[in-house]
């Protein structure tokens, strides 16, 4: 059985002299595998016959920038990943569940005796200030956002190489 890959084969001339021999015994045996491969030499033609167009200019710049971008990309998916991406749902969740925390602990800062009885009574006030004002929370936030930016300079200062580097 003669596949279109072997005919192709042979029209390019890929074969050796027993495979060819054997491709031109079945041509001669089997006229529709012969009238594929009139198909497949007239189509090579057609090929061949159409104009070469030469690439704007830049275009190998582009394309060595685009491959320069994906193996970045690729070598950031073997080193597990950008942490930031990681980051931003901790920090999200921090600042959801911060209140919930708060309300929680000052919940049990109540004595047994004095346990809500119906009527309810006043909600807790959480002295916000406080919490605002403590520097462990301020050094915290400050140093995270001075990650947060000292990352984005890397990725902007390895984005611009990789433009400059193409042209």
């Amino acid at each position: 059985m003669l596949t279109d890959d072997l005919l192709w084969d042979y029209a390019d001339g890929f074969l050796g002299a027993a495979e060819k021999q054997q491709v031109e015994r079945y041509l001669q045996q089997h006229p529709d595998a012969r009238r594929r491969l009139d198909n497949i030499l007239a189509e090579k033609q057609e090929l061949f016959s159409l104009p070469l167009e030469s690439p704007n200019a830049g275009f190998a710049n582009r394309v060595m920038a685009a491959l320069a971008a994906e193996r970045v990309q690729e070598q950031a998916k073997a080193k597990g990943g950008d942490w930031i991406i990681r980051i931003i749902p901790v920090v999200f969740g921090v600042f959801v569940l911060t209140p919930v925390v708060v309300m929680v602990l000052a919940a049990l800062q109540l004595a047994p005796g004095e346990l809500p009885t119906v009527p309810l009574p006043e909600m807790p006030v959480i002295n916000w200030a406080a919490w605002v004002g403590n520097p462990i929370l301020q050094y915290g936030l400050l140093l995270t956002l001075v990650l947060i930016g000292l990352r984005f300079l890397e990725k902007y200062v390895q984005h611009w190489r990789l433009l400059h580097a193409a042209n």
